[in-house]
């Protein structure tokens, strides 16, 4: 079950990281923009500097490494600082907002909860 759980928890992350990485681009999904006016200024500056492809790049990419077995460790600290992001900025500036972005944070901290033991491990063993 614990595996079905995690499995299910990746798949829907990558899911989600892809579709709202391809959106930067495409733009299918219409975003609203925030009502606090700071909010809507951070916005403006990263919609129009290469912060918005970068976000977007990595997005993607981290979406696709996570569903593959040997790259998994790498999608998830790809990600990290991408949902940090997503979690620092809706906590200050649009914490109610359109409340999608407490989907990939919930995912992620399940998904870093049932892979606790491996990341330790990567992280110990990975670098040396």
């Amino acid at each position: 079950m614990k595996k079905t759980i995690h499995n299910s928890a990746i798949w829907l992350l990558a899911l989600l990281m892809v579709t709202f990485g391809l959106n930067k681009f495409f733009g299918f999904i219409p975003v609203t923009p925030p009502v606090d006016a700071i909010a809507q200024n951070f916005m403006g500056a990263m919609f129009t500097s290469y912060l918005y492809v970068v976000v977007a790049i990595a997005e993607i990419v981290g979406g696709i490494l996570l569903v593959l077995p040997k790259t998994k460790f790498m999608g998830w600290l790809l990600l990290l600082p991408v949902i940090f992001n997503i979690v620092a900025f809706h906590m200050a500036h649009d914490f109610i907002g359109n409340g999608i972005w407490l989907v990939p944070t919930i995912l992620y901290g399940a998904i870093t909860y049932l892979q606790f033991n491996n990341i330790k491990k990567s992280l110990i063993h990975g670098f040396v």
